[in-house]
């Protein structure tokens, strides 16, 4: 089993600590002291949401816990987050960097600090918990971030000399963009590249990579497009993370109920969702059993 670095739990300590909240109990725990009665977990329409939902609500009910799901809800993204907000959900699945834009749109997302270890992506992740976590609207609270990232990134071909966006080397050809992507790639990446090849979708972007007409294609890091590509290295964490979370209402969950959910914080990987999202997406399982699946190979303890 994977484990997530001790500065994690130094880190919701000073989330508490930000938030202004007072709480005799364990502070390094984002849920409240008692929740009697059935826990609601619900997701947005897309695969990765729905996966994310089932593999948090089994945490729960191996922990004995009685958990409704609502799955699919909608239009949109935000439509599970949002359900939360309005207390119709006690759990689902957000990401940090698209929580971060709807609570403080326009402003700058943080990162990690300058005299971080710049090997270590996790500080990045953990600066912007500490942070996001201290703007929540009030009642509401994260689990442990996950080591999934959801959010578009460069990829370029395997056999390409290794490229990074540390020094922005490799990343001079030309890059295609699927319909909808940021478009704006210095101002994303830092990093001057080749120009920008519009293209209809994720696949032929994937597409043109592979025959050649880009040298790179943005796409999207749980994309069953980019599985025969490699991501685009980002060491300094240039790019804001957008990392799978759990969003909790705080009168909803106690603090053995939250610690299951941050079980599951250090097991799963941008790979393993990915791999999941591409199951479900091609029909070959459904969420329900890609999540099964996931977790008789992720015992969460």
């Amino acid at each position: 089993m994977r484990t997530r670095p001790s500065r994690l739990a130094a880190a919701a300590l000073a989330a508490v600590a930000l938030a202004g909240c007072s709480d005799p109990g364990d502070q390094a725990d984002l849920g409240p002291r008692t929740a009697p009665g059935t826990v609601t977990v619900g997701s947005a329409g897309s695969a990765a949401s729905k996966v994310e939902a089932l593999i948090y609500a089994t945490a729960l009910r191996m922990a004995g816990t009685p958990v409704e799901t609502r799955l699919g809800l909608g239009p949109g993204e935000d439509a599970a987050v949002a359900a939360v907000e309005r207390g119709e959900l006690t759990v689902a699945p957000a990401l940090t960097g698209a929580l971060w834009e709807r609570y403080r749109p326009g402003a700058a997302q943080p990162t990690k600090a300058k005299e971080e270890e710049s090997e270590n992506p996790r500080a990045q992740w953990d600066a912007q918990f500490v942070a996001l976590s201290a703007v929540l609207p009030e009642g509401l609270g994260l689990g442990d971030p996950t080591l999934a990232l959801d959010q578009p990134m460069l990829f370029a071909p395997k056999e390409a000399p290794s490229a990074t966006l540390r020094g922005c080397e490799g990343l001079s050809g030309a890059v295609a963009v699927p319909a909808g992507s940021p478009a704006d790639l210095r101002g994303r990446y830092g990093c001057p590249t080749g120009p920008v090849v519009a293209v209809a979708d994720e696949a032929a972007a994937a597409r043109a990579v592979r025959e050649g007409r880009a040298a790179l294609a943005q796409l999207g890091t749980l994309s069953p497009a980019a599985q025969d590509l490699v991501q685009v290295a980002d060491p300094d964490g240039a790019v804001p993370s957008r990392a799978v979370v759990p969003l909790v209402r705080r009168d909803g969950l106690t603090v053995a109920q939250t610690k299951r959910l941050s079980a599951i914080a250090g097991e799963l990987t941008t790979a393993d969702l990915a791999e999941l999202v591409a199951q479900v997406e091609s029909g070959e399982r459904t969420p329900e059993q890609a999540t099964d699946d996931w977790i008789a190979e992720h015992p969460l303890k």
